[in-house]
Formats: structure tokens, C-alpha cells, sequence
């Protein structure tokens, strides 16, 4: 057994193995020797990028500011910016290192086509977030339907917006949804229109009960002046006739539908201490 072990290390080649080895590690050792200053300079243009990349976000954050952009805004845009600049700076960084950025586009080019397809809907629902966050047809408190889901916008984020729904549970919408359906938004506008349909009984003084409505509606709490609350005759039935109450609501500062059911309990007691009998009805 040790006349084998003797023989394999005086075997020739093994010493040729053994200095092909020392020879490998001597280039390697003269490449990166020769390599280094590229090297370093590779790291000095990331680190460059990464100081350069914040710069720019706080700059392009503190313009959106003095336009009185949206906070949501500032930082969706900030940090696109950002990490453009530290892809530019990425890019510079490789080429100083000697990467051949021909070949490496290419390989990229080919790795996004097979992404995309596999991440389409997280692409799509991405995108459609940065459209919505810079169009804002809606912003956080407002109150947001579509098909599928509806309530109060508590976060915009770029893949998915939060809403508490009317029964208080979390829904988590996809961006996709909301830029693809019909959405509509009830406090987009400051003043928000709100209609009763009424019913009044044949023989009942229509004049007074008239007087009663509008000076109920005027007088209640969220209720815009201007326009003023109109009652209209919708029709005139067999057995009563038919008022629709249109009035307007400050959708920021009051509850359309709170306001709504203290101006009907007020009327009907206004109109009971008359007399009078008024009956809601569905639309």
C-alpha cells in the first residue's frame, strides 16, 4: 500500500496535473490584478448612482410638493425616478466592469418576453396603479363602486387599492379593476344630488304639506342653499298623488344618506303635528 501511494506522487502526471493547477490560479491571480481598476471603478459608479438616485427623488418629490401634488404622488413618482437613475447607474457600473452589455441586453431581452407572459397580471395591475395614482380620478376618504366591490378609499397602492366596504370589511381591489370598469365615484364632487320619492293620499291640503316638505329640507343640517330644495309632482296616481324631493349635499362634510333620514323624520313630524299624511316610497 505505500509502494502505491510513493508510486502516485512520483507519477508524472500528477505533476503536470499539479503545476496546470498552480498555472490556472497564477492567470486568474495576474486577471484580477489587471482587472481591479475596472473593478473599482465599477463600485465607485454604484455607489455614485445609489447617492445620485436619492438626490434625484428628493428633487423631483419636493417639485411635486410646490405643485400641491398628492403625498401618494410624490412618492409613487420619487420612486420611479429613483430606481431609473439606479438602473442608468447599474448599466454604467457593468460596462466599466468589462460586461459585454450587447450580450447582456439580449439575455434580458429574452428573459422579459418569458416574464411578461408568466406575470402579466401583476404587470398589468402595476401599471394600471401608476396610471391611476397619476390621473387620481379618486383619492384616499373617497367613496368608489364598481361591479364587484364598493366602499371608502383608505390606500392607493401601486398594485392594489384598499377600501373599507360599507359592512367595515378590508377589500383589497386590484388596479386592474378599477381602470378597466365602469367606476364611479359619489365624493368626487363637493355637492352630491339626492332625490325622495313621496306619496300624499287624495283630500290632503297639498299646499301646506308643499310648504312643510321644502321648509323641513331647507332648514336640515347638510343641506346645500344653492340650489334650493325643489318638490315636483311626478305623477298623479289612482289613489294618491306622486312628489319627487330633489335636494343637494355636501358629500365632504355630511352624509347624503344620514342627511336623508333626518330630513324624512323631521318632515313626517311636521307634517303629523299638520294632519297631513306623507308616505316615502322606492324609487
Amino acid at each position: 500500500m505505500g509502494m502505491r501511494a510513493l508510486a502516485s506522487v512520483l507519477d508524472p502526471a500528477n505533476e503536470l496535473s499539479l503545476e496546470g493547477v498552480a498555472d490556472s490560479f497564477h492567470q486568474f491571480a495576474e486577471g484580477f490584478v489587471r482587472r481591479l481598476p475596472y473593478l473599482l471603478a465599477a463600485v465607485v459608479a454604484l455607489v455614485l448612482a445609489a447617492v445620485v438616485a436619492r438626490l434625484v427623488r428628493q428633487g423631483v418629490e419636493r417639485a411635486l410638493r410646490r405643485g400641491r401634488a398628492e403625498r401618494h404622488v410624490e412618492v409613487v413618482v420619487g420612486t420611479l425616478a429613483y430606481y431609473v437613475a439606479i438602473a442608468f447607474g447599474l448599466v454604467v457600473a457593468l460596462s466599466l466592469g468589462g460586461v459585454n452589455l450587447g450580450v447582456l441586453v439580449g439575455s434580458l431581452g429574452l428573459a422579459t418576453v418569458a416574464l411578461g407572459f408568466a406575470l402579466q397580471d401583476i404587470v398589468s395591475n402595476f401599471t394600471a396603479g401608476i396610471v391611476l395614482l397619476l390621473e387620481h380620478p379618486f383619492t384616499e376618504g373617497d367613496h368608489i363602486a364598481i361591479a364587484d366591490a364598493e366602499g371608502d378609499v383608505e390606500e392607493i397602492r401601486v398594485r392594489a387599492t384598499r377600501l373599507r366596504a360599507p359592512d367595515g370589511q378590508l377589500v383589497l381591489v386590484p388596479n386592474k379593476l378599477l381602470f378597466t370598469q365602469v367606476l364611479s365615484n359619489s365624493t368626487a364632487a363637493v355637492r352630491r344630488r339626492v332625490e325622495v320619492r313621496l306619496e300624499m293620499p287624495y283630500g290632503q291640503d297639498a299646499a301646506r304639506a308643499r310648504e312643510l316638505v321644502l321648509a323641513a329640507a331647507s332648514e336640515a343640517e347638510g343641506v346645500c342653499e344653492d340650489p334650493a330644495p325643489r318638490l315636483f309632482t311626478q305623477d298623479l296616481g289612482q289613489g294618491a298623488r306622486r312628489l319627487r324631493l330633489v335636494f343637494w349635499v355636501d358629500s365632504r362634510g355630511s352624509d347624503p344618506q344620514g342627511v336623508r333620514s333626518e330630513l324624512l323624520e323631521e318632515a313626517e313630524r311636521r307634517l303629523r303635528d299638520a294632519g297631513i299624511s306623507l308616505t316615502p316610497v322606492e324609487a
